[in-house]
């Protein structure tokens, strides 16, 4: 019958994670033996601390969106618009410990490339495909289509190009079957033209050696559907990539197709080449970080028995 305070709970919680307490179980012993300090830093009324079952009930009985308010009030990272615009990347990941098989339940997190500081976060429920339409609400809501946003191949839609296009941002996006004709169209350009630009890289980490070559091509020459009017397609960056594995000597070649609506000017083509390279190549400093919640905050290996219990342990971490 007791009504334990929600800021106790969650900076318990918070502090649980911080020192390296992953697991629920953990998490609630830590809370219980620094019950007092707890109780005196939160400046709230003792009573006996929250019990081992409630505690999940508790988090999975939590409103996320009233929640994540609260976190980017005092904690977000705010964009300032007026500024130069920043390049975001913009991905999903999956909360892999719910114990209902059918309750897939992702986050979805907006990381800045150089400083990757999460910026903005959403959840999202069900498959893949679901999470198309939460990026558009996260980009409106947050104010990131006015930004530089890399996306997915996923994202690479008419919808979801048009909204950032007509918000005066910026997108970069890859292309993959998904959109298998405007795919065979960015192969056979490189075949038809020369490229505009081109730049070159080499990076030597974890035992391989990679070169990757960048090629700026413009998207004029091609007739694309009427589909694509509203989202400003204008230029596709070709990237090749030569991996060479030093120890067994062996090398992959890999070619992957970007689009972007960046707008190809004369005076500043190479410049252009090189920055839409970098933003494909930091767009992984998402990867880098959903692999420090499954490696430093152990998030996949972690059970929950409700879809929001996970998505508010996943929103405090």
């Amino acid at each position: 019958g007791k009504r334990h305070t929600l800021v106790w709970v969650i900076v318990g919680f918070v502090l649980a994670t911080l020192v390296g307490r992953q697991k629920l179980s953990s998490i609630h012993r830590y809370i219980c033996n620094r019950a007092n300090w707890l109780y005196e830093i939160t400046q709230t009324q003792k009573i006996k601390p929250i019990s081992r079952a409630h505690l999940p009930r508790f988090l999975n009985g939590l409103d996320w969106s009233a929640l994540n308010e609260l976190i980017e009030r005092c904690f977000g990272i705010k964009i300032d618009c007026t500024q130069s615009k920043k390049w975001i990347a913009i991905d999903g990941k999956a909360l892999r410990g719910t114990l209902d098989a059918g309750d897939k339940q992702n986050i979805v997190l907006a990381i800045d490339h150089h400083t990757r500081e999460v910026v903005a976060q959403a959840r999202q429920s069900g498959d893949k495909s679901s999470e198309i339409p939460v990026v558009r609400e996260l980009l409106k809501d947050s104010g990131l289509e006015k930004q530089k946003v890399s996306l997915d191949a996923h994202h690479f839609n008419p919808i979801t190009t048009a909204q950032i296009h007509q918000a005066n941002g910026i997108y970069l996006t890859q292309v993959k079957e998904n959109q298998a004709i405007f795919l065979k169209q960015c192969k056979s350009l490189p075949i038809q033209s020369k490229p505009l630009a081109e730049t070159i890289s080499h990076e030597k980490a974890h035992g391989r050696v990679t070169t990757r070559r960048a090629q700026l091509f413009s998207l004029d020459s091609l007739s694309l559907d009427s589909r694509w009017q509203s989202s400003g397609l204008s230029a596709l960056i070709v990237m090749e990539r030569e991996t060479v594995e030093v120890a067994k000597q062996k090398t992959t070649f890999d070619t992957s197709y970007y689009v972007s609506n960046s707008a190809i000017e004369s005076s500043s083509i190479q410049a252009l080449t090189e920055e839409l390279a970098g933003a494909i190549r930091f767009h992984w400093g998402v990867e880098s970080n959903n692999w420090i919640r499954d490696v430093t905050f152990n998030e996949d290996h972690i059970k929950t028995k409700a879809g929001n219990q996970a998505q508010i342990m996943a929103l405090l971490r």
